[in-house]
């Protein structure tokens, strides 16, 4: 935990930068890669709050309160192709976020070759111990690894879907949007208020960075989803989460059709590195289960 120590000068810098409009491109409409005051149609929550600062990874900070449940077990881990066995642990998902960027468990990353083959992204799919519920706000936060390219509002990180489920088999999709323009290449870095409801826009990064944000799910997103209409995902009853990982050449598309970019290709911890799940609103599984009975 050496390096993830910042003076609280420091720190309360870091936070000012991260708290002030950031320069992204006129026209996004969504929050940047950290704690954005000013674009709150999606703000990230700061996995670590405390005296030095919002979001800020420090001796003093500790986990925000806020998440009361984190992923307690992996129901399914299907990495795709190209990832190094040392980012191929699915445990490493479990428990609290710790912002350290090698704490990850990768999905992979598809080459060409696969795409044209027809060969899937990579998953993982997580259970909590209790049942997420749709409360105010947002419901749960997705944590990746990303870092912020420094005073702008763009961040390299790897994006990926993100699923719901009741019964472990149908999975609802958060309806995305992705308005990044073209390709960025390998090492390229996306603009962070050009992206909704894909994990992996905001900063969680101790090492280079200092901060640790993650990205809001809200799911009352889902109200007009088919599964959710027919009464197949209960909103008030949510067992299962699924992340699916994007690769970012644009063959794989948000909601409205439009091509997905980021990072791609990568290698070693290729495609969506996953940190860490953190659960806002919850209830027991018993309580939830009287609830989805009586939905059905």
């Amino acid at each position: 935990m050496v390096s993830f120590i910042r003076k609280q000068g420091l720190a309360s810098a870091i936070f000012l930068w991260l708290a002030t409009p950031l320069c992204g491109a006129p026209g996004l409409p969504y929050s940047g890669p950290g704690i954005d005051i000013v674009n709150t149609i999606d703000p990230g929550i700061p996995g670590f709050v405390g005296p030095d600062g919002v979001g800020v990874v420090s001796v003093n900070n500790g986990v925000n309160p806020l998440f009361t449940v984190w992923a307690t077990e992996v129901l399914n881990y299907s990495p795709a192709p190209n990832v190094s066995n040392e980012f191929k642990t699915p445990l490493k998902a479990l428990g609290p976020v710790t912002a350290d960027y090698l704490d990850i468990v990768s999905l992979g990353e598809l080459s060409s070759a696969n795409i044209t083959n027809g060969i899937p992204a990579g998953s993982i799919t997580l259970s909590f111990g209790v049942a997420v519920a749709n409360g105010p706000g947002p419901d749960f936060a997705v944590f990746e690894n990303g870092f912020v390219q420094g005073g702008t509002s763009k961040i390299l990180g790897e994006l990926a879907y993100v699923e719901v489920s009741s019964d472990g088999v149908n999975f609802a999709r958060f309806p995305s949007d992705s308005r990044t323009s073209a390709a960025v290449g390998p090492f390229g870095v996306i603009d962070a208020e050009g992206v909704f409801n894909l994990a992996g826009k905001h900063v969680n990064n101790a090492d280079s960075d200092g901060i640790s944000v993650g990205t809001p799910f809200n799911l009352d997103d889902l109200a007009a989803d088919p599964l959710v209409v027919g009464g197949i995902v209960n909103l008030g009853y949510v067992r299962y989460i699924r992340v699916v990982d994007v690769p970012g050449d644009g063959s794989f598309l948000d909601a409205q059709g439009d091509p997905i970019y980021d990072a791609w290709p990568s290698v070693a911890s290729g495609g969506f590195d996953l940190e860490a799940v953190g659960v806002i609103n919850a209830t027991p599984i018993s309580a939830a289960s009287d609830l989805w009975s009586a939905y059905q």
